[in-house]
């Protein structure tokens, strides 16, 4: 019941710049509108760079990779996901329903090869018009980079508690 939860709804075309093989499947594309690291605007760096996060499956591993994608810079950061937990914000008078969702990510840089892990949360908020994300990444150095906007596709982490 799982796996077939996890084989999500949406199909993307698939993403050149992504290097997506023919055992990809995108799951989700978080297109970011608003980005700062460490605090300072980053914004404008990320919007020349057409830069998006993606949540994607390969192969039959049964993992989930993400990937922060720069195609305008030809470049990304990709890996796998693991050790995923998740918490439920119910809809209330003052707040939207959100999805918050905690995990290590393993992830190779392909512009200078370097290697790491770091935390993310990522929070999904339902509102009206669609849904809003945040992503935030902290990585060994400890440097906070989050990223904001808006998100196509489905994704339940949930299915990896």
């Amino acid at each position: 019941m799982k796996k077939t939860l996890f084989i999500i709804l949406l199909a993307i075309t698939p993403l050149l710049t992504f290097s997506q093989t023919e055992n990809q499947k995108t799951i989700a594309k978080f297109t970011i509108t608003d980005a700062k690291n460490n605090g300072v605007d980053i914004t404008p760096t990320l919007l020349k760079a057409g830069a998006y996060t993606v949540f994607y499956t390969s192969g039959n591993d049964g993992l989930i990779y993400m990937s922060n994608v720069w195609p305008n810079s030809n470049s990304q950061s990709f890996g796998p996901m693991y050790g995923v937990k998740s918490e439920k914000l119910e809809e209330t008078s003052e707040n939207y329903e959100a999805d918050f969702f905690y995990y290590n990510w393993r992830y190779t840089n392909d512009y200078d090869n370097k290697t790491g892990t770091a935390k993310v949360q990522v929070i999904k908020i339902y509102k009206p018009q669609g849904v809003a994300f945040t992503v935030k990444i902290i990585p060994e150095d400890l440097d906070v980079i989050v990223y904001k906007g808006y998100m196509d596709g489905t994704i339940d982490f949930s299915i990896y508690d």
